[in-house]
């Protein structure tokens, strides 16, 4: 489903080396080269500057980089979302708090009833009662306050799926 080009760019931008990437990778250090210049030919721009073995970040190389790590988080969230096995005819008892039930338990409700069908969703009245919660936290800054959320207990096995599903929700607003 990703891009693997951008797997080996991520790679070879924290390896520092083509040859420490492809270890990394489980590939060729042949094979990183030609993602990597096969990836700086479709961006009309140099990603890196070799010399002696290593390697170092071009202007553009650490702007693509920005947008390249935005790009496996989305694929790492969309395997989360997608791919975590969750138990037909299972139910869930979620906590909001005041804000996270305003703001995203509704948006949350209807995303797991498209992606668990079988998952029966129960809004619970308290911490205590529920399977899961979702907490949000305020950050004040001088220009006003912003929210911070988590989802406890981590261990649960929807905890992965809230997660991106509200990081999702919070960059697309």
């Amino acid at each position: 489903m990703e891009d693997f080009r951008i797997r080996v760019f991520m790679a070879v931008y924290e390896a520092g080396s083509f040859t420490k990437a492809a270890a990394g990778l489980g590939i060729s250090q042949p094979a990183v080269s030609q993602n990597v210049a096969e990836l700086e030919r479709m961006l009309g721009t140099s990603l890196f500057v070799r010399s002696g073995g290593r390697v170092s970040v071009t202007p553009a190389g650490e702007l693509f980089r920005s947008f390249a790590s935005r790009v496996e988080d989305a694929y790492r969230d969309i395997r989360t979302v997608f791919m975590t096995p969750v138990p037909d005819g299972t139910a869930c008892r979620i906590y909001a708090d005041a804000v996270a039930r305003e703001y995203l338990f509704p948006e949350i409700s209807r995303i797991l009833g498209v992606i668990c069908p079988s998952l029966g969703i129960g809004l619970a009245a308290t911490q205590q009662g529920a399977d899961i919660s979702i907490l949000s936290a305020p950050v004040r800054h001088p220009d006003g306050v912003t929210f911070t959320f988590h989802v406890c207990p981590s261990s649960h096995p929807l905890s992965p799926v809230l997660v991106s599903i509200i990081r999702n929700m919070l960059e697309t607003r």
